[in-house]
C-alpha cells in the first residue's frame, strides 16, 4: 500500500498591493523549526523574499530605519552597518563579506497575493507587518 504525503499548500504572506516598488514588507515565520523576522522586497515588478538577516552581524536589514534599499534603489542596505546586497540574488556586494547572501525565500506571486512556498518553513499565527 503506497502511503501519500500531505502536501502543504502555500500561504498568503500579503496581498501584492501591499509591496511598492522598491519597497519591503516584513513578516515572521518558522524557518527549520526556529522563529525568524523575513522581509518582502519588490525590484524592477518583481517580488522576493529573504530571511531579514544580515550577513555581517546578527541583525535585521531594517533595524535602524525602515528603509531596506539604498539611496541609488539598486541594492538592499543593512541600515546598521551599510552592507549592500543585490535585491535579485541577496548576494553580498560589500567587500567585508564577500561570498556572503542572504537565505533566499522560495515565494510566488499570483491573482494579487504573494505566497510563501517555501519548504523549510512556514508562517506563524500572527505573521504580517502590522502584527
Amino acid at each position: 500500500m503506497e502511503m501519500s504525503v500531505p502536501r502543504r499548500e502555500p500561504a498568503v504572506i500579503c496581498p501584492s498591493g501591499s509591496l511598492s516598488e522598491r519597497g519591503s514588507y516584513g513578516f515572521k515565520m518558522l524557518y527549520r523549526g526556529e522563529p525568524r523576522e523575513a522581509i518582502l522586497v519588490r525590484f524592477r515588478g518583481n517580488a522576493y523574499g529573504y530571511l531579514n538577516q544580515c550577513v555581517h552581524m546578527p541583525k535585521a536589514l531594517d533595524c535602524e530605519h525602515c528603509h531596506v534599499f539604498d539611496e541609488t534603489g539598486e541594492y538592499i542596505r543593512c541600515s546598521m552597518h551599510g552592507i549592500i546586497y543585490d535585491p535579485v540574488t541577496g548576494r553580498c556586494q560589500s567587500e567585508i563579506c564577500s561570498g556572503k547572501s542572504l537565505t533566499l525565500l522560495k515565494i510566488a506571486e499570483r491573482d494579487g497575493l504573494i505566497y510563501l512556498q517555501d519548504k523549510r518553513g512556514r508562517l506563524t499565527p500572527n505573521h504580517g507587518a502590522d502584527s
